[in-house]
């Protein structure tokens, strides 16, 4: 899909100028490709581009919660409790859920006490977002038995960093193979349109 700055800006009711630089961050970020005297356009990725995302954010989260197993405090712990609720109210509404799911998985590595690493695992988190969306259109569900978020607040509860290290990654990779698979056959690497 092509981005003109023009219209956005138009839409937004804002100057083409700060439309052109949140598109050249979101060039620095793989998120747009910007292609010479053709402007720029969303970018999309292969199958195997994905999987990689789904396996640094997995990493990602697992430190996060290797920090945070020794650290939760009680007050963590409850909020924790209260963000898996929000998630668990929303059922089949699909929008909501990726919300609170993104929600939950944010107190998850806060919980870290990392600032900078709970932000680069929700840049991921943002990263797979529109194929998560495309895997809920299908019609699927993301909670496998044995991976749900509660194994992983137990682990944090019982101070278990290689429990909630192991457990997240596990979660995170779950479904991502499946996911990965809703993309369509032909999917080009991110940066072969660039050219």
């Amino acid at each position: 899909m092509r981005l003109k700055p023009e219209l956005i800006a138009a839409e937004l009711g804002i100057s083409r100028m700060p439309v052109r630089e949140a598109i050249r961050q979101l060039d620095a970020e793989g998120y747009v490709t910007i292609r010479p005297n053709r402007g720029a356009v969303v970018t999309s990725r292969s199958r195997e581009e994905v999987l990689e995302l789904f396996e640094i954010r997995a990493v990602l989260e697992g430190l996060a919660l290797r920090l945070a197993a020794g650290r939760a405090s009680a007050e963590t712990l409850a909020d924790l409790e209260h963000e898996l609720e929000r998630l668990r109210r929303v059922g089949s509404d699909h929008a909501s859920w990726l919300e609170r799911h993104d929600d939950f998985h944010d107190a998850l590595c806060r919980a870290s006490g990392r600032e900078q690493l709970a932000a680069e695992c929700r840049r991921y988190r943002l990263a797979v977002r529109p194929y998560m969306r495309l895997y809920l259109k299908s019609g699927r569900t993301f909670e496998q038995p044995g991976f749900e978020h509660e194994h992983l607040i137990r682990a944090l509860r019982r101070s278990d960093a290689a429990g909630a290290e192991r457990g997240v990654r596990e979660h995170v990779m779950a479904n991502a193979g499946a996911i990965a698979e809703c993309l369509p056959e032909g999917a080009a690497p991110a940066r072969a349109s660039a050219a």
